[in-house]
């Protein structure tokens, strides 16, 4: 390869980058409904360059959740060396509702139609994957009820990031109390009941792991 060569690689790296950045901020501030123009002049790019790299805003988009995904796929697996098994799966979800905050374009990606989207779906499974583990670490150490599921815990994860929405106008704690409600929900019973009823699996959601 010549030095020109790459200097190109180099640069459409940079530009690729720079699309990345300015979209996630613009997503952030003001939603998913940013236009490409927009974004393409926040960069410092042209149109053309934006579709060189995406061919889609929805291209765009799937890429940026996708790696917001892999990056707290990652924390998890920094966790699963906790020395509080249980402490370490709370600060997982706890990590994830913060990031919905910080990240609109994510709190909205994050329902079926997105995340099915081929791109998305082995960043999720990612996420879910190191879920599983903490998971069942906690179990193991006694401080997650046995008969608790993975997707148990996402289903409710997803109600908490949906509370902290709609209610952190009127109490700033909102999201903080959902979490808190989790961790009882799941907290060991002895000679309580057992959940009727099997915990959901990815396939019952129309999510198949690869």
């Amino acid at each position: 390869m010549s030095v020109d060569e790459r200097e190109l690689r180099a640069d459409a790296r940079r530009n690729r980058q720079r699309l990345l950045e300015a979209a996630q901020t613009l997503f952030r501030e003001r939603g998913l409904d940013v236009g490409v123009a927009e974004i393409a002049e926040a960069a410092g790019v042209g149109r053309g360059t934006l579709f060189r790299n995406f061919a889609s805003k929805e291209d765009l988009i799937e890429a940026i959740v996708a790696e917001r995904m892999y990056e707290a796929a990652a924390y998890g697996d920094e966790l699963l060396r906790a020395a509080d098994p249980g402490e370490a799966l709370f600060d997982f979800l706890a990590h994830m509702v913060g990031r919905q905050e910080l990240d609109r374009a994510l709190f909205q990606a994050i329902d079926e139609t997105w995340l099915s989207k081929p791109v998305i779906r082995p960043a999720h499974m990612a996420v879910f994957g190191v879920l599983e583990q903490l998971l069942s670490r906690a179990q193991e150490a006694g401080t997650v009820r046995r008969d608790v599921g993975a997707m148990d815990l996402l289903m409710m994860f997803k109600g908490a990031c949906h509370a902290a929405s709609a209610y952190a106008h009127a109490e700033p704690a909102a999201i903080e109390r959902h979490l808190d409600l989790i961790r009882a929900s799941v907290r060991p019973v002895p000679g309580g009941p057992p959940l009727r009823g099997r915990a959901p699996t990815p396939e019952d959601l129309g999510f198949p792991r690869q």
